[in-house]
């Protein structure tokens, strides 16, 4: 009988899960020399969660011989010395903005985000295949001794995730044996791993604070309008800020009252500032000497308060609210919270609860905060459903009058919230009118994130089309093109006046993929029918590939 894995790869630690069939309840894997020794502030629940730091250090170019997680960190987890160059940590981030960007230094030049996280995806898998979980029976030991086994692994994705951080993934997934990669978005595995009874009808918040960001998501569950065992995404808002940049607080505070030049800090004490802030999180924590000086738990407290951490989480979390009421009320279902959910080490930290409760209004749940997103993606592998929405909007970029360089619009296609596929009879027709001359038309399709608290200002025109002008080099930085290499449409002839030119109908299919009709209206021919021009970021079942 097959099992089902979910794998939960952090910024800063990663938890793998298991379901031994469809029935099984979801368990925390221990992996030898990969998971960390237990400590009681891993989880807030009876057992400490048996977490894998997310660090690696290659042994060869290729990374096919490297130390991984624990191995990784215990080999240089000394308070007294710096991190050394060598050693990958904080990969994850890049993989959806850059994978090639150098992560760490080994001795044949830089090590890059890609090549890290591929690494410590292997040892994970190669680990797992060694141990008492691979499989028993004289197939399933040749497909593990093959490097092809497990054949499925649920890899989630951050909420302000874009299409090019799941991608990357399924590829280094794929080149690690996998043959098929699934993905859901985190917070709704989170809310699947806390054991939320899926059937009944209600809304949850969910407060996923991890070591790179801090991400907020509304799910309804249940109902006979979705299904029973659904859930769908209201809401969803990203931060970047997490338990690392506790850390360069921390590591500037020490600088501040030592004296100390602040890049020795951050270089030198980073074990030491790491081991402290987990310190200071305890209750019972009194004073903890760090590097030159030491702090106290209300001293730690007063930090974060002036660095506007909990003005931060309270504000994202009504932002969110008020976001998941206006959805609701479009749909015609309630809003109103019933569950508080805290997943991610952050939420260990000092008054995070109790700021939650301030700003929600209700007690949060808090158990084992490391391992529920895991937990949930290994439930959704048994085949749990989803409803499959979109988290970002999607947006034709066009080009508004002819400036240098070229100013930009984007005309909404997909609002974030969609389901898919588009239902028959909803597909999306725009027109387009072609500047005389131009014998050419672009079509660039731009997924725009959701990252930060405020909703973009879409304005509505007569067409029915909504628009969006981004007034800052921080707003252009929240779109990415999908298909910046497609080919453009021929125009021929070339358009003499103002008129629309070419009548252009998009619709989603379920495997995510945006197809596009193309009429040229002078010349009475069609363009494109039927194809494909971009791939969306993956929803609740989305995301699948196989070799």
């Amino acid at each position: 009988m097959p099992a089902f894995w979910g794998l939960d790869l952090g910024t800063t630690n990663t938890v793998l899960a298991v379901c031994a069939d469809r029935d099984a309840s979801p368990v925390a894997v221990t992996l030898p020399d990969l998971s960390l020794e237990p400590e009681h502030w891993l989880g807030a629940g009876e057992e400490p969660t048996p977490v894998i730091p997310s660090a690696v250090e290659l042994h060869d170019p290729r990374g096919r011989h490297a130390w991984a997680g624990a191995a990784a960190v215990n080999r240089h987890h000394d308070q007294h010395v710096p991190v050394p160059p060598e050693l990958a940590r904080s990969f994850k981030r890049w993989l959806g903005r850059d994978p090639s960007a150098p992560v760490a230094r080994a001795r044949w030049g830089d090590v890059s985000a890609a090549c890290a996280a591929e690494a410590f995806l292997r040892a994970i898998l190669v680990g797992l295949r060694a141990s008492a979980r691979a499989p028993l029976d004289p197939l399933g030991r040749l497909a593990a001794w093959l490097g092809r086994w497990p054949r499925e692994l649920i890899i989630p994705a951050p909420v302000d995730s874009y299409e090019t951080y799941g991608r990357e993934v399924r590829r280094l997934a794929r080149r690690c044996g996998v043959r098929r990669v699934r993905s859901l978005d985190e917070p709704v595995a989170a809310a699947l791993g806390y054991g939320v009874d899926l059937r009944r009808l209600q809304t949850i918040l969910v407060v996923d604070f991890g070591g790179g960001t801090l991400n907020l998501a509304v799910v309804r569950l249940g109902g006979p309008d979705s299904g029973p065992e659904r859930a769908l995404v209201l809401a969803t808002a990203g931060q970047e800020m997490g338990g690392e940049t506790v850390d360069a607080w921390l590591r500037e505070e020490v600088a501040r009252r030592t004296g100390m030049d602040p890049e020795w800090v951050h270089r030198d004490l980073a074990w030491e500032v790491e081991w402290g802030k987990k310190q200071l999180s305890r209750r019972d924590a009194d004073s903890v000497p760090i590097g030159r000086t030491s702090l106290t738990r209300a001293e730690f407290i007063a930090i974060l308060q002036e660095r506007g951490l909990y003005r931060q989480i309270a504000d994202g979390i009504a932002e969110v609210v008020r976001a998941a009421a206006r959805r609701a009320g479009e749909v015609g279902i309630s809003a109103r919270i019933a569950e508080v959910l805290l997943v991610g080490g952050s939420t260990l930290l000092p008054e995070v609860p109790e700021c939650v409760e301030r700003a929600a209004g209700l007690r949060p749940r808090h158990w084992r905060p490391f391992e529920a997103v895991a937990r949930g993606c290994a439930l959704f592998g048994t085949g749990r459903p989803v409803d499959p929405v979109f988290y970002h909007d999607y947006a034709v970029r066009l080009q508004v009058g002819g400036t240098h360089p070229p100013e930009f619009e984007y005309e909404r296609l997909i609002p974030a919230g969609s389901r898919y596929p588009t239902p028959r009879g909803q597909e999306v027709a725009r027109y387009y009118r072609v500047r005389p001359g131009l014998d050419r038309f672009a079509l660039p399709i731009c997924e725009i994130g959701r990252f930060g608290w405020p909703e973009l200002p879409w304005e509505g025109r007569a067409n029915s089309a909504e628009y969006w002008h981004p007034g800052s080099d921080v707003e252009r930085n929240r779109v990415r093109c999908l298909n910046e290499a497609a080919p453009d449409l021929p125009i021929r002839p070339p358009s003499q006046d103002e008129r629309a030119r070419l009548r252009v109908t998009y619709h989603v299919d379920d495997e995510r993929r945006l197809r596009v009709d193309a009429f040229d209206l002078l010349a009475r021919k069609a363009l494109l029918e039927d194809v494909i021009v971009a791939t969306l970021a993956e929803g609740g079942r989305g995301g699948e590939e196989d070799m």
